[in-house]
Protein backbone atom coordinates (compact mmCIF):
# COMPACT_ATOMS: atom_id res chain seq x y z
CA UNK A 1 0.00 0.00 0.00
CA UNK A 2 1.50 3.53 -0.59
CA UNK A 3 1.03 5.54 2.02
CA UNK A 4 0.51 9.35 0.68
CA UNK A 5 2.12 11.88 3.29
CA UNK A 6 -0.58 14.41 3.20
CA UNK A 7 -3.43 11.82 4.02
CA UNK A 8 -0.79 11.10 7.21
CA UNK A 9 -0.68 15.18 7.26
CA UNK A 10 -4.75 15.45 7.33
CA UNK A 11 -4.84 12.80 9.81
CA UNK A 12 -2.44 14.52 11.97
CA UNK A 13 -4.43 18.23 12.18
CA UNK A 14 -7.49 16.14 12.39
CA UNK A 15 -6.14 14.37 15.63
CA UNK A 16 -4.78 17.79 17.00
CA UNK A 17 -8.14 19.96 16.36
CA UNK A 18 -10.36 17.73 17.91
CA UNK A 19 -9.70 18.06 21.38
CA UNK A 20 -9.06 21.91 21.09
CA UNK A 21 -12.78 22.02 19.74
CA UNK A 22 -13.57 19.94 22.57
CA UNK A 23 -12.21 22.74 24.76
CA UNK A 24 -13.56 25.78 23.36
CA UNK A 25 -17.05 24.06 23.36
CA UNK A 26 -16.93 22.68 27.08
CA UNK A 27 -14.97 25.57 28.45
CA UNK A 28 -16.15 28.42 26.39
CA UNK A 29 -19.13 31.07 26.73
CA UNK A 30 -21.22 30.41 23.50
CA UNK A 31 -20.51 33.27 21.28
CA UNK A 32 -16.41 32.88 21.98
CA UNK A 33 -17.21 28.99 21.92
CA UNK A 34 -18.89 29.68 18.60
CA UNK A 35 -16.55 32.07 17.13
CA UNK A 36 -13.21 30.16 17.75
CA UNK A 37 -14.76 27.02 16.65
CA UNK A 38 -16.04 28.11 13.44
CA UNK A 39 -12.03 29.91 12.92
CA UNK A 40 -10.30 26.50 14.01
CA UNK A 41 -12.27 24.60 11.51
CA UNK A 42 -11.96 27.26 9.28
CA UNK A 43 -8.15 27.04 9.25
CA UNK A 44 -8.35 23.21 9.43
CA UNK A 45 -10.61 23.85 5.74
CA UNK A 46 -7.99 25.72 4.25
CA UNK A 47 -4.75 23.87 5.65
CA UNK A 48 -7.44 20.79 3.49
CA UNK A 49 -7.90 22.55 0.83
CA UNK A 50 -4.57 23.53 -0.60
CA UNK A 51 -2.64 20.32 -0.22
CA UNK A 52 -0.40 19.95 -3.17
CA UNK A 53 1.84 16.68 -4.05
CA UNK A 54 5.11 19.11 -3.65
CA UNK A 55 4.14 19.83 -0.44
CA UNK A 56 6.11 16.90 1.75
CA UNK A 57 10.14 16.29 0.95
CA UNK A 58 9.02 12.51 1.74
CA UNK A 59 6.08 12.06 -0.57
CA UNK A 60 4.43 8.39 0.46
CA UNK A 61 5.56 5.30 1.87
CA UNK A 62 4.94 1.74 0.73
CA UNK A 63 4.00 -0.21 3.58
CA UNK A 64 2.67 -3.81 3.46
CA UNK A 65 -1.18 -4.38 5.33
CA UNK A 66 0.83 -6.78 7.68
CA UNK A 67 3.51 -3.53 8.13
CA UNK A 68 0.63 -0.90 9.11
CA UNK A 69 -0.96 -3.71 11.12
CA UNK A 70 2.74 -3.95 13.16
CA UNK A 71 3.45 -0.65 13.27
CA UNK A 72 -0.10 -0.26 15.18
CA UNK A 73 0.39 -3.25 17.01
CA UNK A 74 3.66 -1.51 18.38
CA UNK A 75 1.93 1.42 19.19
CA UNK A 76 -0.88 -0.13 21.33
CA UNK A 77 2.16 -1.71 23.35
CA UNK A 78 4.76 1.10 23.92
CA UNK A 79 1.44 3.16 25.23
CA UNK A 80 0.16 0.35 27.34
CA UNK A 81 3.28 -0.41 29.15
CA UNK A 82 3.90 3.35 29.33
CA UNK A 83 0.93 3.21 31.68
CA UNK A 84 -1.78 4.73 29.61
CA UNK A 85 -5.30 3.93 30.73
CA UNK A 86 -3.53 2.68 34.21
CA UNK A 87 -3.39 -1.35 33.23
CA UNK A 88 0.55 -1.23 34.22
CA UNK A 89 2.63 0.35 37.08
CA UNK A 90 2.73 4.20 36.31
CA UNK A 91 5.43 6.28 36.70
CA UNK A 92 5.01 8.60 40.14
CA UNK A 93 3.81 11.51 37.60
CA UNK A 94 0.79 9.73 36.63
CA UNK A 95 -0.79 10.30 39.81
CA UNK A 96 -1.77 13.79 39.10
CA UNK A 97 -2.43 13.18 35.28
CA UNK A 98 -4.88 10.45 36.44
CA UNK A 99 -6.96 12.94 38.73
CA UNK A 100 -7.10 15.74 35.93
CA UNK A 101 -8.72 12.70 33.95
CA UNK A 102 -11.30 11.98 36.61
CA UNK A 103 -11.78 15.34 37.52
CA UNK A 104 -12.64 16.07 34.14
CA UNK A 105 -14.91 13.08 33.47
CA UNK A 106 -16.88 13.75 36.77
CA UNK A 107 -16.85 17.37 37.05
CA UNK A 108 -18.64 20.38 35.33
CA UNK A 109 -16.38 22.15 32.81
CA UNK A 110 -14.76 24.54 33.07
CA UNK A 111 -13.56 22.36 36.27
CA UNK A 112 -12.70 24.70 39.63
CA UNK A 113 -11.51 23.57 43.47
CA UNK A 114 -11.82 25.60 46.80
CA UNK A 115 -14.99 26.02 46.56
CA UNK A 116 -15.16 27.74 43.08
CA UNK A 117 -12.18 29.79 44.55
CA UNK A 118 -9.57 28.34 41.66
CA UNK A 119 -10.14 26.39 38.59
CA UNK A 120 -7.65 23.62 36.95
CA UNK A 121 -5.37 25.51 34.27
CA UNK A 122 -2.94 22.80 32.62
CA UNK A 123 -2.14 21.36 29.65
CA UNK A 124 -5.37 19.30 29.80
CA UNK A 125 -6.12 19.16 25.33
CA UNK A 126 -4.80 15.29 25.40
CA UNK A 127 -7.68 14.11 27.75
CA UNK A 128 -10.37 16.10 25.96
CA UNK A 129 -11.62 12.93 23.63
CA UNK A 130 -11.40 10.66 27.16
CA UNK A 131 -13.02 12.73 29.62
CA UNK A 132 -16.07 12.59 27.04
CA UNK A 133 -16.35 9.51 26.41
CA UNK A 134 -16.38 8.94 29.71
CA UNK A 135 -18.61 11.98 30.79
CA UNK A 136 -20.82 9.94 28.11
CA UNK A 137 -20.66 6.66 29.99
CA UNK A 138 -21.36 8.55 33.74
CA UNK A 139 -24.46 10.15 31.75
CA UNK A 140 -25.70 6.32 31.11
CA UNK A 141 -24.74 4.39 33.93
CA UNK A 142 -24.32 6.90 36.81
CA UNK A 143 -21.34 4.61 37.52
CA UNK A 144 -18.04 6.65 38.74
CA UNK A 145 -15.77 3.16 38.13
CA UNK A 146 -17.96 2.65 34.65
CA UNK A 147 -17.18 6.35 33.59
CA UNK A 148 -13.34 6.45 34.62
CA UNK A 149 -12.32 3.01 33.32
CA UNK A 150 -13.85 4.69 29.92
CA UNK A 151 -11.67 7.34 29.89
CA UNK A 152 -8.79 5.28 30.12
CA UNK A 153 -9.49 2.72 27.55
CA UNK A 154 -10.19 5.93 25.47
CA UNK A 155 -6.66 7.58 26.74
CA UNK A 156 -5.23 4.09 25.31
CA UNK A 157 -6.62 4.01 22.07
CA UNK A 158 -6.07 7.80 21.61
CA UNK A 159 -2.95 8.01 22.76
CA UNK A 160 -1.75 4.64 20.05
CA UNK A 161 -3.45 6.78 17.66
CA UNK A 162 -1.20 8.92 18.19
CA UNK A 163 1.78 7.43 18.22
CA UNK A 164 0.66 5.34 15.17
CA UNK A 165 0.86 8.88 13.16
CA UNK A 166 4.01 9.44 14.81
CA UNK A 167 5.75 5.99 14.36
CA UNK A 168 4.30 6.11 10.32
CA UNK A 169 5.56 9.31 10.42
CA UNK A 170 8.94 8.25 11.40
CA UNK A 171 9.15 5.25 8.89
CA UNK A 172 8.12 8.11 6.09
CA UNK A 173 10.76 10.64 6.60
CA UNK A 174 13.70 8.69 8.17
CA UNK A 175 15.06 7.45 4.09
CA UNK A 176 14.06 3.88 5.05
CA UNK A 177 13.85 1.97 1.54
CA UNK A 178 13.06 -1.82 2.97
CA UNK A 179 10.58 -3.39 5.29
CA UNK A 180 13.27 -4.34 7.55
CA UNK A 181 14.76 -0.80 7.77
CA UNK A 182 11.57 1.10 8.59
CA UNK A 183 11.24 -1.35 12.00
CA UNK A 184 14.86 -0.69 12.52
CA UNK A 185 14.10 2.86 12.17
CA UNK A 186 10.71 2.76 14.68
CA UNK A 187 13.21 0.84 16.93
CA UNK A 188 15.73 3.86 17.40
CA UNK A 189 12.92 6.53 17.46
CA UNK A 190 11.65 4.44 20.49
CA UNK A 191 15.03 3.93 22.22
CA UNK A 192 16.48 7.25 21.23
CA UNK A 193 18.15 8.59 24.59
CA UNK A 194 21.40 10.84 25.52
CA UNK A 195 24.22 8.92 26.83
CA UNK A 196 22.89 9.08 30.77
CA UNK A 197 24.52 6.01 31.98
CA UNK A 198 27.89 7.67 31.17
CA UNK A 199 27.11 10.55 33.82
CA UNK A 200 25.71 8.41 35.91
CA UNK A 201 28.55 6.41 35.88
CA UNK A 202 30.60 9.96 36.38
CA UNK A 203 28.72 10.66 39.09
CA UNK A 204 29.66 7.67 40.84
CA UNK A 205 25.55 7.84 41.28
CA UNK A 206 25.40 3.58 40.96
CA UNK A 207 22.24 2.96 42.88
CA UNK A 208 20.29 4.47 39.94
CA UNK A 209 21.34 1.66 37.65
CA UNK A 210 18.99 -0.49 38.73
CA UNK A 211 16.16 0.82 37.20
CA UNK A 212 14.56 2.68 40.58
CA UNK A 213 15.51 5.90 39.75
CA UNK A 214 15.69 8.08 36.76
CA UNK A 215 19.14 8.31 35.41
CA UNK A 216 18.46 11.36 33.39
CA UNK A 217 19.33 13.35 36.24
CA UNK A 218 22.65 13.04 37.04
CA UNK A 219 23.30 16.59 35.60
CA UNK A 220 22.09 18.16 38.89
CA UNK A 221 19.67 20.77 37.76
CA UNK A 222 19.84 19.82 34.07
CA UNK A 223 17.64 17.50 32.22
CA UNK A 224 17.13 16.42 29.02
CA UNK A 225 14.07 13.64 28.51
CA UNK A 226 14.76 10.35 26.07
CA UNK A 227 11.18 9.82 24.18
CA UNK A 228 10.71 6.45 26.52
CA UNK A 229 10.86 8.88 29.51
CA UNK A 230 8.26 11.51 27.59
CA UNK A 231 5.71 8.63 26.89
CA UNK A 232 5.95 7.73 30.30
CA UNK A 233 6.42 10.64 32.39
CA UNK A 234 4.28 13.66 29.95
CA UNK A 235 2.66 12.03 27.37
CA UNK A 236 0.08 14.81 27.34
CA UNK A 237 3.02 16.98 26.51
CA UNK A 238 4.72 14.78 24.22
CA UNK A 239 2.39 13.12 21.39
CA UNK A 240 1.13 16.10 19.48
CA UNK A 241 4.38 17.94 19.65
CA UNK A 242 6.18 15.29 18.17
CA UNK A 243 3.62 14.36 15.61
CA UNK A 244 3.57 18.45 14.61
CA UNK A 245 7.21 18.44 14.85
CA UNK A 246 7.14 15.50 12.40
CA UNK A 247 5.18 17.38 9.99
CA UNK A 248 7.29 20.37 10.25
CA UNK A 249 10.26 18.67 9.21
CA UNK A 250 8.88 16.94 6.07
CA UNK A 251 7.29 20.07 4.72
CA UNK A 252 9.02 22.00 1.89
CA UNK A 253 7.31 25.31 2.38
CA UNK A 254 5.91 27.79 5.23
CA UNK A 255 2.40 27.28 3.76
CA UNK A 256 1.33 25.67 7.24
CA UNK A 257 3.74 26.22 10.04
CA UNK A 258 1.88 28.64 11.64
CA UNK A 259 -1.36 26.07 11.84
CA UNK A 260 1.09 23.46 12.82
CA UNK A 261 3.07 25.26 15.26
CA UNK A 262 -0.19 26.89 17.43
CA UNK A 263 -1.60 23.48 17.32
CA UNK A 264 1.33 22.43 19.78
CA UNK A 265 0.13 25.24 22.48
CA UNK A 266 -2.76 23.70 23.85
CA UNK A 267 -0.70 20.49 24.33
CA UNK A 268 2.00 22.45 26.11
CA UNK A 269 3.43 26.17 26.32
CA UNK A 270 7.23 24.49 26.67
CA UNK A 271 7.43 22.10 23.38
CA UNK A 272 5.19 24.92 21.54
CA UNK A 273 8.68 27.32 22.35
CA UNK A 274 10.69 24.68 21.04
CA UNK A 275 8.18 24.29 17.77
CA UNK A 276 8.58 27.86 17.60
CA UNK A 277 12.28 27.63 17.72
CA UNK A 278 12.17 25.72 14.70
CA UNK A 279 9.11 27.58 12.33
CA UNK A 280 11.89 30.61 12.78
CA UNK A 281 14.30 29.04 11.64
CA UNK A 282 12.61 27.73 8.44
CA UNK A 283 11.33 30.66 7.80
CA UNK A 284 14.92 32.34 8.03
CA UNK A 285 16.10 29.76 5.31
CA UNK A 286 13.09 29.91 3.20
CA UNK A 287 13.01 33.99 3.66
CA UNK A 288 17.20 33.72 2.34
CA UNK A 289 16.15 31.49 -0.57
CA UNK A 290 13.72 34.05 -2.04
CA UNK A 291 15.63 36.89 -1.58
CA UNK A 292 18.63 35.05 -3.59
CA UNK A 293 16.38 33.46 -6.33
CA UNK A 294 14.11 36.51 -6.24
CA UNK A 295 11.25 34.71 -5.20
CA UNK A 296 10.24 36.50 -1.59
CA UNK A 297 6.80 37.27 -2.88
CA UNK A 298 5.75 33.71 -3.17
CA UNK A 299 7.50 32.89 0.39
CA UNK A 300 5.42 35.79 2.53
CA UNK A 301 2.43 34.29 0.46
CA UNK A 302 2.90 30.88 1.76
CA UNK A 303 3.86 32.24 5.28
CA UNK A 304 0.80 34.67 5.22
CA UNK A 305 -1.17 31.90 4.14
CA UNK A 306 -5.60 31.59 5.33
CA UNK A 307 -4.72 28.93 7.44
CA UNK A 308 -1.70 30.00 9.09
CA UNK A 309 -3.43 33.19 9.79
CA UNK A 310 -7.17 32.35 11.02
CA UNK A 311 -4.81 29.24 12.70
CA UNK A 312 -3.12 31.65 14.85
CA UNK A 313 -6.06 34.01 15.54
CA UNK A 314 -8.32 31.10 16.77
CA UNK A 315 -5.81 29.00 19.21
CA UNK A 316 -3.55 31.75 20.53
CA UNK A 317 -5.61 34.24 22.42
CA UNK A 318 -7.68 31.86 23.87
CA UNK A 319 -4.97 29.69 25.35
CA UNK A 320 -2.84 32.84 26.22
CA UNK A 321 -5.06 33.61 28.63
CA UNK A 322 -6.03 30.21 29.93
CA UNK A 323 -2.29 29.98 30.42
CA UNK A 324 -1.49 33.21 32.18
CA UNK A 325 -4.28 32.59 34.84
CA UNK A 326 -2.14 29.90 36.34
CA UNK A 327 -0.69 30.49 39.79
CA UNK A 328 2.85 29.36 38.27
CA UNK A 329 2.71 32.29 36.24
CA UNK A 330 0.58 35.11 37.70
CA UNK A 331 2.38 35.08 40.91
CA UNK A 332 5.21 37.57 41.00
CA UNK A 333 5.64 36.62 44.74
CA UNK A 334 6.92 33.48 44.07
CA UNK A 335 9.52 34.44 41.54
CA UNK A 336 8.22 31.76 39.24
CA UNK A 337 8.16 33.51 36.06
CA UNK A 338 10.28 33.01 33.23
CA UNK A 339 14.24 33.49 34.19
CA UNK A 340 17.37 32.46 34.05
CA UNK A 341 18.55 29.53 36.00
CA UNK A 342 19.74 31.50 39.60
CA UNK A 343 22.22 28.60 40.13
CA UNK A 344 24.01 29.55 36.93
CA UNK A 345 23.76 33.10 37.78
CA UNK A 346 25.56 32.00 41.41
CA UNK A 347 28.25 30.19 39.72
CA UNK A 348 29.03 32.85 37.12
CA UNK A 349 28.84 36.03 39.66
CA UNK A 350 30.12 34.49 42.72
CA UNK A 351 33.89 35.02 42.35
CA UNK A 352 34.26 31.27 43.17
CA UNK A 353 36.50 29.67 40.65
CA UNK A 354 35.94 26.29 41.87
CA UNK A 355 31.96 26.82 41.73
CA UNK A 356 31.96 27.95 38.59
CA UNK A 357 34.48 25.83 36.86
CA UNK A 358 32.55 22.49 38.81
CA UNK A 359 29.20 23.88 37.10
CA UNK A 360 30.95 24.32 33.83
CA UNK A 361 32.19 21.21 34.03
CA UNK A 362 29.03 19.27 34.60
CA UNK A 363 26.90 21.84 31.94
CA UNK A 364 29.49 20.72 29.31
CA UNK A 365 29.15 17.07 29.93
CA UNK A 366 25.87 16.84 29.86
CA UNK A 367 25.38 18.91 26.68
CA UNK A 368 27.97 16.74 24.97
CA UNK A 369 26.20 13.66 26.35
CA UNK A 370 22.73 14.58 26.05
CA UNK A 371 23.05 15.94 22.26
CA UNK A 372 26.27 16.60 21.65
CA UNK A 373 27.91 13.28 20.52
CA UNK A 374 25.15 12.73 17.93
CA UNK A 375 25.52 16.13 16.77
CA UNK A 376 28.59 15.15 15.83
CA UNK A 377 28.03 12.11 14.39
CA UNK A 378 25.32 13.82 11.83
CA UNK A 379 27.45 16.52 11.19
CA UNK A 380 29.93 13.86 9.73
CA UNK A 381 27.56 13.48 6.91
CA UNK A 382 25.30 16.18 6.74
CA UNK A 383 27.21 19.92 7.33
CA UNK A 384 25.28 22.15 5.20
CA UNK A 385 21.68 22.20 7.06
CA UNK A 386 20.84 25.50 9.18
CA UNK A 387 17.88 24.43 10.64
CA UNK A 388 19.80 21.27 12.00
CA UNK A 389 22.37 23.88 13.38
CA UNK A 390 19.79 26.36 14.72
CA UNK A 391 18.01 23.65 16.86
CA UNK A 392 21.10 22.12 18.08
CA UNK A 393 22.50 25.03 19.05
CA UNK A 394 19.22 26.00 21.03
CA UNK A 395 20.25 22.78 23.19
CA UNK A 396 22.87 25.22 24.47
CA UNK A 397 21.08 27.52 25.71
CA UNK A 398 17.58 26.07 26.73
CA UNK A 399 18.71 24.74 30.13
CA UNK A 400 20.12 28.24 31.59
CA UNK A 401 16.03 29.00 31.60
CA UNK A 402 13.84 28.42 34.20
CA UNK A 403 9.62 28.80 34.73
CA UNK A 404 8.22 27.60 38.07
CA UNK A 405 10.24 25.58 40.44
CA UNK A 406 11.74 23.10 38.53
CA UNK A 407 13.51 22.02 35.39
CA UNK A 408 10.33 21.59 33.28
CA UNK A 409 11.30 24.42 30.92
CA UNK A 410 14.61 22.52 29.80
CA UNK A 411 13.10 19.09 29.89
CA UNK A 412 10.18 20.20 27.38
CA UNK A 413 11.31 22.40 25.42
CA UNK A 414 14.25 20.73 24.36
CA UNK A 415 11.91 18.13 22.92
CA UNK A 416 11.64 19.12 19.76
CA UNK A 417 15.43 19.98 19.84
CA UNK A 418 16.21 16.37 20.60
CA UNK A 419 13.46 14.61 17.96
CA UNK A 420 15.05 16.71 15.37
CA UNK A 421 18.45 15.39 16.18
CA UNK A 422 16.92 11.48 16.74
CA UNK A 423 15.48 12.18 12.87
CA UNK A 424 18.12 13.17 11.63
CA UNK A 425 20.66 10.43 13.07
CA UNK A 426 18.17 7.57 12.34
CA UNK A 427 18.35 9.37 8.11
CA UNK A 428 22.65 9.04 8.70
CA UNK A 429 21.98 5.36 10.29
CA UNK A 430 19.81 4.66 7.67
CA UNK A 431 22.32 5.91 4.74
CA UNK A 432 24.84 4.01 6.10
CA UNK A 433 23.39 0.83 6.57
CA UNK A 434 24.56 -0.93 3.53
CA UNK A 435 21.89 -4.11 1.67
CA UNK A 436 22.43 -7.26 3.39
CA UNK A 437 25.39 -9.39 1.27
CA UNK A 438 27.45 -6.51 -0.11
CA UNK A 439 30.22 -7.08 2.01
CA UNK A 440 29.61 -10.95 2.12
CA UNK A 441 28.69 -10.41 5.98
CA UNK A 442 26.95 -7.92 8.89
CA UNK A 443 30.79 -8.59 10.46
CA UNK A 444 32.65 -7.36 7.15
CA UNK A 445 29.63 -4.62 6.79
CA UNK A 446 30.63 -3.13 10.48
CA UNK A 447 34.51 -3.32 9.77
CA UNK A 448 34.32 -1.49 6.74
CA UNK A 449 31.66 0.58 8.04
CA UNK A 450 33.68 2.15 11.13
CA UNK A 451 31.13 5.35 11.06
CA UNK A 452 28.45 3.32 11.02
CA UNK A 453 29.83 1.08 14.02
CA UNK A 454 30.59 4.37 16.18
CA UNK A 455 27.09 5.56 15.33
CA UNK A 456 25.80 2.42 16.69
CA UNK A 457 27.77 1.85 19.73
CA UNK A 458 26.66 5.94 20.75
CA UNK A 459 22.81 4.81 20.00
CA UNK A 460 23.31 1.65 22.21
CA UNK A 461 25.07 3.09 25.09
CA UNK A 462 22.15 5.79 25.16
CA UNK A 463 19.58 2.91 24.93
CA UNK A 464 20.67 1.90 28.60
CA UNK A 465 18.23 4.74 29.66
CA UNK A 466 15.18 3.85 27.82
CA UNK A 467 15.63 0.28 29.00
CA UNK A 468 15.79 1.36 32.93
CA UNK A 469 12.40 3.31 32.35
CA UNK A 470 10.87 -0.36 31.00
CA UNK A 471 12.05 -2.15 33.73
CA UNK A 472 11.14 0.21 36.90
CA UNK A 473 7.40 0.01 35.54
CA UNK A 474 7.84 -3.94 34.88
CA UNK A 475 8.94 -4.66 37.95
CA UNK A 476 6.59 -2.61 39.41
CA UNK A 477 3.37 -4.07 37.48
CA UNK A 478 5.18 -7.73 38.97
CA UNK A 479 5.40 -6.44 42.76
CA UNK A 480 2.08 -4.06 42.64
CA UNK A 481 -1.28 -5.84 43.24
CA UNK A 482 -4.14 -5.86 41.33
CA UNK A 483 -6.24 -4.30 43.47
CA UNK A 484 -3.62 -1.47 44.02
CA UNK A 485 -3.85 -0.84 39.54
CA UNK A 486 -7.97 -0.87 40.00
CA UNK A 487 -7.33 2.20 42.45
CA UNK A 488 -5.97 4.22 39.30
CA UNK A 489 -9.64 4.53 38.29
CA UNK A 490 -11.12 5.40 41.89
CA UNK A 491 -8.75 7.77 43.70
CA UNK A 492 -9.50 11.17 44.65
CA UNK A 493 -10.16 14.25 42.99
CA UNK A 494 -6.96 17.11 42.32
CA UNK A 495 -8.58 18.76 45.11
CA UNK A 496 -6.62 16.20 47.48
CA UNK A 497 -3.11 16.77 46.45
CA UNK A 498 -0.45 19.64 46.12
CA UNK A 499 -2.30 21.32 42.94
CA UNK A 500 -0.65 24.66 42.77
CA UNK A 501 1.12 24.16 39.65
CA UNK A 502 -2.50 23.04 37.77
CA UNK A 503 -4.96 25.90 39.19
CA UNK A 504 -5.65 29.51 38.34
CA UNK A 505 -6.20 31.09 41.69
CA UNK A 506 -8.54 34.01 42.18
CA UNK A 507 -9.57 32.77 38.53
CA UNK A 508 -12.65 35.34 38.34
CA UNK A 509 -10.13 37.94 38.30
CA UNK A 510 -8.73 36.40 34.99
CA UNK A 511 -8.75 38.06 31.65
CA UNK A 512 -9.91 34.54 30.59
CA UNK A 513 -12.73 34.26 32.70
CA UNK A 514 -13.69 37.82 32.13
CA UNK A 515 -13.30 37.40 28.02
CA UNK A 516 -13.95 33.85 27.04
CA UNK A 517 -14.65 31.65 29.98
CA UNK A 518 -17.77 29.79 30.78
CA UNK A 519 -19.75 31.46 33.78
CA UNK A 520 -20.67 29.12 36.32
CA UNK A 521 -23.39 29.27 38.94
CA UNK A 522 -21.63 28.37 42.26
Amino acid sequence: MVINYNKIKALAVIYAIIPIIIFFIGWLNIISALIFTVLAAAAVYFCLKNMSEDDGEFKSINLSKKSIIAIGIIAVVWCFFAGQGGFVHQSSDHTIRNAILRDLISQPWPVTYDGGGSMMSYYIAHWMVPAVMGKLMLAITGSAFAAYLTGNIVLLLWSSIGCFIVLTLVAMITNTRKKSRIFIAIAMFIFFSGLDIVGTLMRKNIGSINGSMHLEWWAGPFQFSSNMTCLYWVYNQTIVPWIILLCLMNERKMKNAALMGILVFPYGPFPFVGIVILCLLKAGVEIYKGIRNKTLPEVFKDILSPQNIIGLIAVAPVYMLYYTSNVMVSSVAGDTGFRVRADFIEAVTSGDFAKFKNYMFWYIAFVVLEAGLYVAVILKRIKKDPVFIGMSISLLFIPLFQIGMSADFAMRVSIPALVYICIMFIRVVMAEIPDWGEYGSFNNCLRHKKFLAVALIVFIIGAVTPCTEIKREFLGTLTTPYSQMMDYFTNESLQSYGKSNFVAADYQKSDFYKYFCKKKTQ
